[in-house]
């Protein structure tokens, strides 16, 4: 797809150019019928003590195996919200979430969460006990297996020269790297990012966007991420879902620039689009000053 096109109001825009309903797209090469992930018309309301409030409203999305699906929407439409009922955290009022065909009633090890915060780690336990925790805990592993498979991972966000140290001993980045390699070391279907770069400092928030996306390319693991940074979408997403303000409705659903051009005028082309898309309802409610 030639990003740069036109982007029409809650549709996709396929590989191919066609025009798709939006929660029923898909890839050229990959078999649309069959997601990984399915969430269907999903309502979220929670009441507050004053309020019944409504996070999403009938949101539907498909994220394909490898998928690099990202969820963009402005502060408070309810993409957090969003990604925590695919974790099993939260049930929709309305609608429903499937995860290889299976309902989603509860959290469980298939589904494995990063937050933007950068103290998720255990500060009593070093890298490696920290990456290894989940494997034991769990039953997924146990023992000397369950810290090979978490050193396989600390060498791949480049941690190995950390894998004794503890937390505190280490800058947001690599908190984040460890964190990281925590969720790719369950090796669930699909890893849910919520924000997790958003605490960075600029320059190390790239550097760790490039080795997220290196890390994509030598295992193509699907990953679920969240933002509201449209450059960041746009460089990591293969896909990108926009999300109305509150309460959070699909806008759109649009396949994302190449690898390697989020800098092109293309990229450019696509961030006024996608800026325009989601902001100019809540531009022409603004009262006059």
């Amino acid at each position: 797809m030639a990003s740069g096109a036109t982007l029409a109001s809650k549709s996709t825009l396929s590989g191919t150019g066609e025009i798709k309903p939006a929660g029923g797209g898909g890839r050229a090469d990959a078999d649309p019928s069959r997601p990984l992930l399915d969430v269907r018309g999903v309502t979220i309301q929670y009441k507050t003590q004053r309020h019944l409030v409504t996070a999403t409203y009938r949101v539907g999305f498909h994220v394909l195996q490898g998928d690099r699906f990202v969820v963009l929407g402005p502060s408070g439409c309810g993409k957090s919200t969003l990604l925590k009922a695919v974790c099993g955290y939260l049930q929709p009022t309305e609608g429903e979430i499937r995860l290889k065909g299976e309902l989603v009633r509860k959290p469980g090890p298939d589904r494995i969460m990063v937050f933007q915060e950068f103290d998720q780690l255990l500060p009593w336990k070093t890298v490696l006990e920290n990456v290894a925790f989940p494997l034991k805990v769990t039953g997924t592993l146990n023992g000397k297996a369950a810290e090979e498979r978490a050193m396989e991972y600390i060498n791949m966000v480049k941690l190995s020269g950390f894998a004794h140290s503890y937390p505190h001993t280490l800058s947001g980045g690599m908190k984040q790297r460890a964190a990281i390699a925590r969720g790719m070391a369950m090796e669930p279907d699909i890893l849910l990012m919520d924000e997790p770069f958003a605490a960075l400092d600029a320059l190390t928030r790239t550097r760790m966007q490039d080795e997220l996306l290196t890390l994509w390319d030598e295992i193509q693991f699907t990953v679920l991420f969240v933002t509201h940074s449209i450059p960041e979408a746009i460089k990591i997403g293969s896909r990108i879902l926009l999300l109305s303000p509150h309460p959070g409705q699909v806008k759109a659903e649009i396949n994302s620039v190449p690898r390697g051009q989020e800098n092109s005028n293309e990229a450019a082309a696509l961030s006024r689009e996608i800026h325009k898309m989601l902001f100019t309802d809540q531009i022409e409610e603004t009262p006059n000053a």
